[in-house]
């Protein structure tokens, strides 16, 4: 019959060539099998191989800007709500309209503006004058009967203002002016005192010529007439 034989992986026959169960020797058919590899330990100078890898390319633009930072509504403040400033409380006296100065009437009248604030101080001391009716002359008419008004003119009043406030235009001559008429009865008049804008008599006061405050009240009042001479 056929023979078989035996070989280790080394080539060699099994057991050193030796009957089984007898213990084998060392040497160089002998196979000693190696003992495992200690287990690895990492080594931080261990040089690791860079590895190639694809790389992006570079990117080109601008970049967005980081998003705003938002707190928690619980981490803001309350808001302040400051109330607007309350009226001050009018005072007893506010309510009622302080008196008028004693200047502000005359024979208890007042003048009062269109501006319904302003009134009129008057002067401390006035005449009365007649005025009669324009150019008339009532020495050349007696018995006639005319018109004339009554005024209430301060006796501080210069003739000039006085003439010029009755209406007599300021003519370039200066002719224009008034004349004193004085009441001798039964509707007859005389002519008195002449006073012209051009005359430096005129800028004598009425109460300096005797236009007083007595005028009126305990004397006759003053009858005047503007005419041009």
């Amino acid at each position: 019959m056929p023979r078989t034989h035996y070989t280790t992986t080394h080539g060699g026959p099994p057991n050193g060539g030796r009957p089984p169960g007898m213990p084998g020797r060392t040497g160089y058919n002998t196979f000693v099998e190696p003992p495992p590899p200690p287990p690895y330990t990492p080594n931080p100078t261990h040089f690791v191989p860079f590895a190639f890898q694809s790389i992006p390319p570079p990117f080109i633009g601008f970049l967005p800007l980081p998003p705003p930072l938002i707190y928690p509504f619980a981490l803001m403040p309350p808001p302040v709500v400051v109330p607007p400033p309350s009226p001050p409380s009018p005072s007893p006296e506010s309510k009622e309209r302080p008196k008028d100065p004693p200047g502000a009437k005359l024979e208890g009248a007042k003048v009062s503006f269109s501006d319904g604030t302003s009134t009129y101080i008057f002067p401390e001391k006035h005449t009365r004058i007649h005025l009669m009716g324009f150019e008339h002359q009532p020495w050349d008419h007696p018995g006639e009967r005319f018109k004339f008004t009554v005024h209430k003119v301060p006796c501080m009043m210069t003739i000039k203002e006085l003439i010029r406030q009755l209406g007599a235009p300021d003519d370039a001559d200066g002719q224009r002016g008034i004349v004193e008429c004085i009441n001798v009865g039964d509707g007859r008049w005389i002519k008195g005192s002449v006073f012209k804008l051009s005359e430096d008599k005129s800028k004598q006061k009425l109460e300096e010529i005797g236009w007083d405050e007595s005028r009126g009240s305990t004397r006759e009042p003053t009858w005047l007439a503007v005419y041009k001479a």
